[in-house]
């Protein structure tokens, strides 16, 4: 990372941009295929902690993932994405999608793709920064969502939700 940039992430109080570098890489914090999260191993339990940790997901401007609490933030380790979308539900001719974050938002087709041999994925904004957040359906969510995808004869997946049409590809937008 630049100097530049490390000494604009410091805070008020002065701490060595790269001392604060070295400790926000140093937290022992994972978030798991699952959407659980480890921290130096252990199981991280408490709801609310849990809620205020998937709450503050977000990537830098290069797209490492971290995490906000409250003013500070640290980087962390995601084993898949970040976000998981537990539901989806139709609003007119558009689908929203709820996601482990609390958070109801619009699918972006164009985001809209399936991961061989791993499942559907889709992006949606970090709700702090807006920068783009992997997001990955539920086998739950997958089931609603399979309402509106059609296989055409060449086996492609499509996606019909009124008038819109979209083909689901396999590589990532």
């Amino acid at each position: 990372m630049h100097s530049a940039t490390l000494a604009a992430m410091s805070d008020v109080r002065g701490i060595d941009p790269q001392m604060l570098e070295k400790l926000r890489r140093g937290v022992p914090l994972v978030l798991g295929r699952t959407g659980r999260f480890r921290f130096d191993g252990a199981d991280v339990t408490h709801p609310r902690v849990q809620s205020a940790l998937r709450g503050g997901l977000d990537v830098t401007p290069e797209g490492e993932p971290i995490v906000h609490l409250g003013g500070q933030w640290c980087y962390l380790t995601v084993e898949d994405c970040p976000l998981r979308a537990t539901a989806v539900q139709a609003r007119g001719d558009a689908l929203q999608l709820r996601l482990d974050d609390g958070r109801t938002l619009p699918l972006v087709l164009e985001t809209l793709w399936e991961e061989p041999h791993q499942g559907l994925r889709a992006s949606v904004p970090a709700a702090s920064s807006g920068r783009p957040l992997a997001v990955r359906f539920t086998n739950a969510a997958s089931m609603q969502l399979s309402e509106w995808i059609h296989f055409g004869d060449d086996d492609v997946a499509v996606l019909e939700i009124g008038p819109v049409r979209h083909t689901i590809g396999t590589t990532s937008p």
